[in-house]
């Protein structure tokens, strides 16, 4: 049985409501597209104050790379592509693409996966497809229908199959590391420096095979912030080594 923590409970619960919401208006006729379900999947965050899944950045098109968090809840946490494979269609044709990635990557040789690859993502794979694709792992994690492990073979099997894209995953896993830092000061579960730097570097050992993937405090601090809305106040006792300032 997988224990969710109350922040991930929450989202859960708000992409739950907002499926249901979603489900009715599809059944009831309603034109439904991608617009659209960015723009509910706006009002229901903005209604419970939650922020998207993010790093440091909040780039513009965040909602739209939020639409993984609402397409893994439906298929993994409610199984409704297999219900609605319609409306999954329609709606995520592009995490749908991520998703198949994800499995090639993980079941095919790198040459072969490469090819595949290239030609599922129209003959080119640029660096905000490439993170897409990781976002689809890592939000899998986040709510509890994968593990750290699963990214961890995905990003070298990346880089097997896309040598020239290293930095990418090297800074994916950066941003990994950092969320999960300040997840867990945001449970509560790391309230000292100590404990904080002994996490910090022991998840890093998951991809020890990525040089300089392990983010600054500063970093850290920018998620904590911005996503888990921690003062900075608080995080003072926690956050040191390689600490930046942060304009207030």
């Amino acid at each position: 049985m997988v224990v969710r923590s109350k922040d991930v409970q929450r989202r859960l619960s708000v992409l739950m409501d907002l499926w249901n919401k979603i489900i009715d208006m599809w059944e009831s006729g309603e034109k439904l597209d991608r617009r659209r379900i960015i723009e509910l999947l706006k009002n229901a965050y903005g209604e419970e104050k939650l922020s998207p899944l993010r790093g440091a950045s909040e780039p513009e098109d965040i909602y739209d790379k939020e639409l993984a968090s609402l397409y893994v809840v439906g298929k993994y946490g409610m199984g409704l592509d297999k219900q609605y494979p319609k409306l999954f269609d329609e709606i995520f044709t592009n995490e749908i693409r991520y998703d198949k990635a994800i499995d090639i990557l993980l079941t095919e040789d790198p040459e072969t996966a490469r090819d595949k690859i290239l030609a599922l993502m129209g003959g080119r794979l640029d660096d905000n497809t490439v993170a897409r694709i990781f976002r689809m792992k890592f939000t899998e994690i986040y709510f509890g229908f994968s593990d750290e492990e699963g990214l961890a073979r995905l990003l070298k099997a990346f880089i097997k199959a896309f040598p020239e894209k290293e930095r990418v995953a090297v800074k994916y896993a950066r941003f990994y590391i950092a969320f999960k830092v300040a997840a867990m000061i945001y449970r509560g579960e790391v309230r000292d420096r100590i404990t904080k730097e002994a996490l910090k570097q022991a998840t890093a050992l998951s991809f020890s095979e990525l040089q300089g993937a392990i983010p600054d405090d500063s970093y850290i601090e920018k998620i904590a912030t911005g996503v888990f809305k921690v003062r900075r106040n608080f995080l003072r006792n926690i956050l040191g080594g390689g600490r930046k300032k942060t304009a207030k």
